[in-house]
């Protein structure tokens, strides 16, 4: 039992002299002791371990018991499950309970003595200010204490929500506040799972893809009908992994990892996975997940997401063979491109080079008579020269059948263009023994290019000619029809031969088709020739059309163009001949691998008066320019051994007598990109095989450079 100390009299303070200062000093010493009694025994008292107390008074010692009733209402406190706290007017702890203990994890006698407001967050003490200042309003108005939520912060750092409530104490005397605190971690955490779950079912009921929300155990709480339709089943109380077996693309299963890793608090975005669907076949389906999470960070479950991507996947895979198979497509497109551009090229050097030779002797037999075999002469000369368009057209083919070959129009005699047409197509009608007959209304006039509209008909007699078997009728009629239907010239090409089946008529003026050949028609070509014709009858506003009564009747061609109007005509332009005028001599180097070709030039440009050297490969021309000194190199570039751009890069590194040779490529390669070669190799020249005599003398004549 704690023993009250006895009051003490007043007594008067002196403090004039140093005896009265000490006394003074060991009076105060006496207080604080007898203070520091008295509160051992309060808080004595306010832990319940004092149940009364002996209080001395001037007649003597009494003992005062502490009530029943107060024990009793200490045993409730100390056994509710609430935290309570007595605080003083300045915030200090007074009295607190073992639960109020035990929310703060602090010990109870820590918790006594200290202050109540560094048991909350700074965030939180204004609130706390709040309640007990209205504590003592409520006091003074008889009104309900304050109360509000608020969150309590332990020693270790957490976060404790508590339903805090604070009213003053009845003793007008003692100005004590009592707190109340209710733990409401349960409370939250349960109004967390609910409204987590409301929120699921709400984006569950309302999706249209397959969604599924597991329990922290992974088992199914609620699942979309997109979810049920795709595992063929009821998911609802059954663990996922169990009854949806999503695979990854090497066959393994993937749902478990996939629910766990969702548990642990991670996000799985977008995962491409299988199923096999009990009526659907194989699924490709695209996964994600996520945790659902409480207010505390706390895991409560997690909610996974199926997008059904396999029309999609398939579609997708569509598009890739086709991206494929258009790029293949391409590539062989381009590959063709390229091996005709390389054939054409090839095919014209191939023509060009027995060209030379002819063309070169037909120079000689000039120089030689000018009035023996004219007329043969002549013939051969438009022959050759026709060729050579020919071939630079096969080098454009592609732009000739497009429409984009450029015309140079003039006032044309239909009679004069069929004459040069019938011309051209004869050595082939006469090597098959056809009869032709022809009939030109006098007087007609075209506005055309007379090479295109010439090489129209040659194609059309010659077409005839190859289809039809020897001995057989080809037949052209030049007429114009009436001014008021419109005044065209129509030219109409029929044969005895093997016709034109019905389903070949409408692709006939189409590239590379042709009709069916027999052994005795060896000239099939290459199927362009009546491509290009409807190319150049278009291109002078004319149209062209193809008929035939069926296989073995013969057939018909007929194009109409409007007329020209006679003006005054082109002249014709003749060739230019080479003359014996005196020229200065040049020694001229002709390396070419074709020997007939080598020679001929050779020959001509000596009778023309220069000094001729001739070699048949690039290491020989070297071997001879040493000692021969040449003025003029004439250079093939198609060479054996050495093409034509080593050759001429070597003579230009030669010592020849001090003078700056003059290299001229003549070759059967006439494209851009040669000449641009040429340039680059040295070369002063670029000629075209066949290239003329009168030509090729012009070069040697010019200064030197």
């Amino acid at each position: 039992m704690a023993r009250k100390p006895k009051p003490s009299k007043p007594r008067a303070v002196e403090v004039a002299t140093p005896a009265a200062a000490a006394r003074l000093r060991a009076s105060n010493a006496r207080l604080r002791e007898r203070l520091r009694d008295a509160e051992a025994t309060i808080a004595a008292i306010r832990m319940g371990h004092a149940d009364g107390l002996i209080v001395h008074e001037r007649n003597g010692e009494h003992v005062v018991t502490l009530p029943v009733t107060d024990q009793r209402y200490r045993q409730l406190v100390e056994t509710m499950n609430e935290g309570a706290l007595l605080v003083d007017e300045v915030g200090t702890i007074v009295y607190a309970n073992a639960r109020f203990a035990a929310l703060a994890k602090l010990p109870l006698e820590r918790l006594i003595g200290s202050q109540i407001q560094v048991l909350f967050p700074g965030r939180s003490r204004p609130m706390l200010d709040a309640l007990l200042r209205s504590s003592e309003r409520a006091r003074a108005r008889a009104s309900a204490p304050g109360s509000a939520e608020i969150e309590l912060q332990a020693t270790d750092g957490s976060l404790i929500p508590v339903y805090l409530s604070a009213a003053a104490s009845w003793d007008a005397e003692v100005r004590l506040t009592y707190v109340v605190a209710t733990d409401l971690s349960e409370q939250k955490r349960s109004q967390a799972i609910v409204a987590a779950e409301g929120l699921a079912a709400l984006i569950v009921d309302q999706a249209t893809e397959a969604l599924v929300v597991c329990d922290p155990s992974g088992r199914v709480v609620r699942a979309s009908q997109g979810a049920h339709r795709i595992a063929g089943r009821n998911l609802l109380l059954e663990p996922l992994a169990a009854t949806l077996h999503l695979r990854a693309a090497d066959g393994a299963e993937v749902t478990d990892a996939i629910v766990a890793s969702a548990l642990r608090g991670e996000v799985t975005s977008g995962v491409e996975t299988m199923l096999s669907g009990h009526d659907t076949g194989e699924l490709v389906l695209l996964a994600s997940a996520g945790p659902i999470l409480g207010s505390d960070a706390a895991v409560l479950g997690c909610v996974l997401s199926l997008v059904d991507v396999t029309a999609t996947k398939r579609i997708a895979q569509e598009r890739l063979e086709l991206l494929e198979a258009a790029q293949a497509a391409r590539l062989t497109a381009e590959t063709a491109s390229r091996a005709k551009d390389e054939f054409l090229a090839m095919l014209g050097h191939e023509l060009r080079n027995p060209l030379a030779p002819i063309l070169t002797s037909l120079e000689l037999m000039r120089l030689e008579s000018e009035v023996t075999m004219k007329h043969q002469r002549d013939i051969i000369e438009r022959q050759v020269h026709h060729m050579v368009r020919l071939i630079g057209d096969l080098f454009d083919v592609s732009r000739i059948t497009q429409g984009k070959v450029k015309l140079d129009r003039a006032p044309l005699e239909v009679d004069h263009l069929v004459a040069r047409a019938v011309e051209l197509a004869t050595p082939l009608i006469e090597e098959r023994r056809h009869r032709i007959s022809v009939e030109v209304a006098p007087g007609l006039i075209l506005d055309a290019d007379e090479t295109r509209m010439c090489q129209v008909l040659t194609n059309l007699l010659t077409n005839a000619a190859k289809f039809t078997e020897p001995g057989g009728q080809i037949g052209l009629v030049v007429s114009q029809e009436p001014e008021a239907t419109g005044g065209h010239i129509v030219m109409v090409v029929t044969d005895s031969g093997a016709g034109i089946p019905a389903d070949l008529l409408p692709h006939v003026f189409d590239s590379f088709v042709q009709g069916q050949r027999s052994s005795a028609r060896s000239e099939g070509g290459l199927g362009l020739g009546l491509a290009i014709v409807r190319s150049m009858v278009e291109l002078h506003g004319g149209s062209v059309s193809a008929s035939s009564p069926g296989p073995g009747l013969g057939s018909a061609f007929e194009i109409r163009v409007p007329p020209g109007r006679r003006r005054k005509l082109r002249p014709s332009q003749r060739p230019q001949t080479a003359t014996r005028g005196p020229v200065e001599p040049r020694r001229v180097l002709v390396v070419d691998d074709n020997q007939d070709a080598a020679d001929a030039l050779a020959d001509a440009l000596t009778m023309g008066g220069h000094i001729v050297r001739v070699a048949y490969d690039g290491p020989t021309g070297l071997d001879v320019a040493r000692t021969f000194h040449p003025q003029v190199a004439l250079l093939d570039i198609g060479l054996p051994e050495m093409d034509g751009y080593e050759v001429a890069r070597e003579l230009r590194a030669l010592d020849l007598g001090g003078h700056r040779i003059r290299l001229i490529a003549i070759t059967g390669y006439g494209q851009a990109g040669d000449r641009a070669k040429t340039a680059e190799a040295g070369f002063d020249e670029h000629l075209v095989k066949p290239a003329t005599f009168v030509t090729v003398m012009g070069m040697l004549a010019a200064p030197a450079p």
